[in-house]
């Protein structure tokens, strides 16, 4: 296990050059070292360089491409379901990564991505309503959860699911060849603290991307399971209250127990979201044709 720095305080991240950063790396640095040496003791195997570069040839194939990816959803109508089929294509980025199947399969899943992008060619056959997603989905129900808001004709353009649970892959930041052991400190550094902060900040990001993609309602979902993503939700949610009119919606049920989900009580809730954000774009069209 490797001990990893995090951001200090919302907004302060150090990047490479600075006095903090260059601290930081070093001392993720020593740490793989480190554990390369008893990997090393414990196996009775030397350590191959020319592996690791490889590796992470193929890990910069496919981090550049899922940047691409998350980013077609950008343009309407969204190619892609980020709650839906973003999490089948997250489990693609962390079981097949520094594989060169890994970064086949998101080099192929860009270009016909792009396609539907030129065609105009969406994922859903009415998009309605454009989402973000902030948590992790409702893995007991996952289709019927989607269905709750799909039925609205509710598509998720965006999910930080698909930030942290990627391990900061969605940045695109690409691994020096040439100094293997050194880059892959300062991408674990910058990986790990981006995953970090789009859990526990993850209205600092959304606020970057509300114009971008056209975001027009956030579902928050906190689950038992997992405090560590759930938390603070409730905070980041009043702190976007206050700096947008956004609407949003706060559901909590699990990604494990199925005892603690009521899908009766979900299903009203998202239903009486969807209900204001119509009456919100109907009022709008109301003023503007006045």
């Amino acid at each position: 296990t490797l001990d990893i720095p995090g951001t200090r305080a919302k907004g302060t991240q150090s990047w490479p050059g600075d006095p903090q950063f260059e601290t930081e790396k070093r001392y993720v640095r020593a740490q793989i070292d480190e554990l390369i040496q008893t990997c090393e003791e414990i196996t009775g195997k030397e350590f191959d360089i020319e592996r690791l570069k490889q590796n992470l040839e193929y890990s910069n194939r496919m981090s550049a491409a899922w940047k691409g990816i998350l980013e077609c959803n950008k343009k309407g109508p969204a190619v892609f379901n980020a709650l839906s089929d973003g999490t089948v294509f997250l489990g693609v980025n962390n079981v097949w990564r520094g594989t060169e199947e890994g970064a086949e399969y998101f080099e192929r899943l860009l270009e016909e991505k792009r396609w539907m992008n030129e065609n105009r060619i969406g994922a859903a056959k009415e998009e309605r309503h454009r989402l973000a997603f902030i948590g992790v989905p409702c893995y007991p129900i996952f289709k019927e959860f989607s269905e709750l808001f799909t039925d609205w004709g509710g598509v998720f353009v965006i999910s930080t699911y698909l930030w942290f649970a990627s391990g900061g892959n969605n940045l695109g930041v690409q691994y020096d060849l040439e100094d293997p052991l050194d880059s892959l400190a300062e991408v674990t550094l910058i990986h790990v603290r981006d995953a970090m902060d789009s859990m526990f900040h993850p209205e600092q990001v959304l606020l970057e991307n509300l114009d971008d993609f056209g975001i027009e309602g956030v579902v928050y979902h906190p689950i038992k399971s997992c405090r560590t993503i759930s938390t603070g939700l409730a905070d980041n949610r009043r702190e976007l209250m206050e700096k947008t009119d956004l609407p949003s919606l706060f559901i909590e049920s699990d990604m494990m127990d199925k005892r603690v989900i009521s899908v009766a009580q979900m299903k009203n809730r998202v239903d009486a979201f969807f209900e204001g954000i119509e009456m919100r774009k109907a009022t709008r069209l109301q003023e503007a044709a006045q």
